[in-house]
């Protein structure tokens, strides 16, 4: 039934055109299955020109060919890397200025690589056949043939076969897996990736102008409490205080960074210095909601300006000697030496300086 209504539209079709059309679109139609022709024998040329140079069944990356120009990515050796090659006009030639350059560079190669046998000529035939049965399609030039591993969200080797239309004049691309032949939209999975992109850019940019906002200061018991949920227990030498970052200083000498957008680091380098008791302290020592009046505090005793609250930083530290532990609110945006207050953990007036 679908050959006869084939047949029935083509005969429609040939009624409907003048003799001149007709004549026009069936040398249009034969034209282009001359090029399907010789992509095909240029493929065959090719693939036997790489199993000369490369032996049986060659390891590939990418490969590419259309009707007088070849080329791909070859692993002579599975752990080693790719050579670029061109076959152009029947024999090699050189890659000066060329690249050829793969969907999926950080892909598993695993995964990612394939064999020459992997791309059937029955089945990229079958693939043009089946384009070309279509009547608005049967003069469309099928030109370059690529086959690479594409990753999200397809995630496996695909061959495209770019399609100039002879009807609309643009450009599309014939997608499918090359293990099953399954038709794959690259178009739409790629205004897909763009539309997520696009989201969680935004996304990240309203959570960065959010976190901008943010004092940690002010945030410093809630802060700590996240610290030993995610963290640990190991008790603290030093916690350093900013409002854009929280640093906790353990015994162990791990260093975590709290940044406003409410995560932890941990630095790659333990703290190397002397200056803090290794005996650390216990939370509970320090009214840590209490750090911001001390704050209020040092302004007077210094008499500083209003100005200046908001950049002081507050450093709780043990000293070396295993001291009791100390609260000093320092005002580094000045020149050094910075001026300083310090307190004691119950928030008791120390130096001034």
């Amino acid at each position: 039934m679908k050959a006869l209504a084939c047949a029935l539209a083509g005969a429609l079709l040939a009624v409907a055109l003048p003799a001149s059309a007709q004549d026009t679109r069936g040398i249009q139609i034969r034209e282009a299955q001359r090029a399907d022709e010789r992509t095909f024998a240029y493929f065959a040329q090719f693939r036997a020109a790489l199993t000369r140079r490369f032996g049986v069944d060659p390891l590939l990356a990418m490969l590419a060919f259309s009707e007088s120009e070849a080329e791909a990515l070859v692993h002579a050796l599975p752990g080693g890397p790719p050579e670029h090659v061109i076959f152009q006009g029947g024999q090699w030639t050189g890659t000066d200025g060329r690249q050829l350059k793969p969907w999926a560079p950080d892909a598993d190669p695993a995964v990612a690589r394939f064999r020459l046998s992997a791309v059937r000529e029955p089945l990229l035939r079958e693939k043009f056949r089946a384009h070309r049965a279509q009547p608005a399609q049967a003069t469309d030039h099928l030109g370059k043939v690529t086959v690479g591993y594409f990753g999200a969200p397809f995630n496996r080797v695909l061959a495209e076969v770019v399609v100039g239309s002879m009807t609309s004049f643009g450009l599309s691309v014939l997608a499918f897996d090359i293990a099953t032949g399954q038709a794959l939209d690259v178009k739409a999975a790629i205004a897909d990736a763009n539309a997520k992109r696009a989201a969680a850019q935004a996304k990240d940019a309203a959570e960065a102008k959010a976190a901008a906002q943010r004092n940690l200061k002010d945030e410093v018991p809630a802060v700590l409490a996240q610290f030993r949920r995610e963290i640990g227990p190991e008790k603290l030498m030093a916690v350093w205080i900013s409002r854009r970052r929280i640093t906790f200083i353990r015994t162990d000498r791990a260093v975590y960074d709290y940044d406003r957008r409410g995560n932890f680091t941990r630095r790659k380098d333990p703290y190397d210095q002397d200056w803090l008791c290794a005996e650390g302290f216990a939370d509970g020592d320090i009214d840590w909601g209490a750090l911001n009046a001390l704050v209020d505090k040092a302004v007077l005793a210094r008499n500083l300006d209003d100005e200046d609250r908001a950049p002081a930083e507050i450093a709780v530290e043990r000293p070396r000697e295993c001291a009791p532990t100390v609260i000093e609110v320092k005002f580094t945006h000045y020149r050094t030496p910075w001026p300083y207050v310090t307190f004691d953990a119950r928030g008791r007036l120390g130096k001034v300086r």
